[in-house]
């Protein structure tokens, strides 16, 4: 008998949930937003940060969501995926701070498996793609695995869109106070192994929170300014909250380029989150073809946070 277990449930308003177990952990995928809102142990808490505010919202498939009648992306919090790099947004939807609406917060189509579901978008009528996600978990343990696959269905809207590169780009908001995590890639693109972009309209405050330790980014997370780190690191991102280690893994792959002048992960915060982002190789597609990405989640108990580099070091 397995001990998986699927049930729907109503979730903080969210009708469709469908919470995934084992006897170690719990997910929760809600399709209605497109996301994983929840990943923990049964007897622990959420590692992700969730918006009270935005509870129960279903937003329109294709429409900006506005607040104080400006168009905005929903800080809805979970694990989300975006289709191309934020480089871009401004050709995709006029504002550098907008993705594509008709993925971002939008209703998901879900199949259900023995051990998990499958979570399908709508189509872009922006780009012409659709994202697939293949969410499972072991039978025994805190193991994740996301199977992602992005196809490129139809003509992008106009000629511009159709120029952009398209990746698999994954974010993940955890709580704040936390530690976020990178390795440095020996032969990174980057100067220092890692970059500290700038911005056109903030300033990225990520030098204040930032140190390395044998070959390990470690980044506090802000407790009023906004901060951004990227890399080309290999493997891995991760994240300590709650005596609880939260570890992303990912296939590094040196033969294509990655988005953003090479950058493999991100880490971007503020007071409210910290997001964990993991991005696949970008290339520009014909129709019928894909870009496939997988993911691997796992949580540790961490009583010493100084352990911690060391079990790193060993992934």
């Amino acid at each position: 008998m397995s001990n998986v277990k699927i049930k729907k449930i109503v979730y903080k308003g969210w009708k469709e949930t469908i919470e995934i177990s084992n006897l170690n952990i719990k997910i929760l995928v809600v399709p209605e937003i497109g996301r994983i809102m929840y990943y923990g142990f049964l007897n622990g808490t959420n590692i992700f940060y969730e918006n009270e505010q935005l509870e129960g919202i279903k937003f329109k498939t294709g429409d900006f969501f506005k607040e104080n009648n400006t168009s905005q992306a929903p800080n809805l919090g979970g694990n989300r995926l975006l289709p191309c790099s934020e480089e871009y947004f401004n050709i995709l939807t006029g504002s550098r701070h907008l993705p594509d609406p008709f993925i971002n917060a939008s209703s998901y189509n879900v199949t259900f498996l023995k051990n998990g579901v499958i979570l399908k978008s709508p189509l872009s009528e922006l780009l012409g793609i659709q994202l697939e996600r293949i969410i499972t978990i072991s039978e025994n343990g805190t193991k994740v695995k996301i199977q992602q696959k992005l196809t490129k269905q139809v003509a992008a809207k106009n000629k511009s869109i159709e120029e952009i590169p398209l990746t698999i780009w994954s974010l993940s908001k955890i709580k704040t106070p936390n530690i976020s995590y990178l390795p440095i890639n020996e032969k990174s693109v980057f100067e220092k192994g890692f970059l500290i972009p700038k911005w056109p309209d903030a300033k990225n405050n990520a030098h204040i929170n930032t140190a390395i330790n044998n070959s390990i980014l470690e980044l506090k997370s802000s407790e009023i300014l906004p901060q951004k780190v990227g890399a080309d690191s290999k493997n891995w991102i991760a994240g300590y909250l709650d005596k609880t280690l939260f570890i992303e893994e990912f296939n590094f792959d040196e033969k294509n380029s990655y988005p953003d002048g090479g950058t493999s992960v991100t880490m971007f915060g503020n007071n409210l989150f910290s997001e964990l982002e993991c991005l696949s190789p970008e290339k520009k597609l014909n129709i019928g073809e894909t870009i496939c990405y997988d993911l691997q989640w796992s949580l540790l108990r961490i009583e010493d946070k100084n352990n911690i580099n060391s079990i790193l070091q060993n992934l």
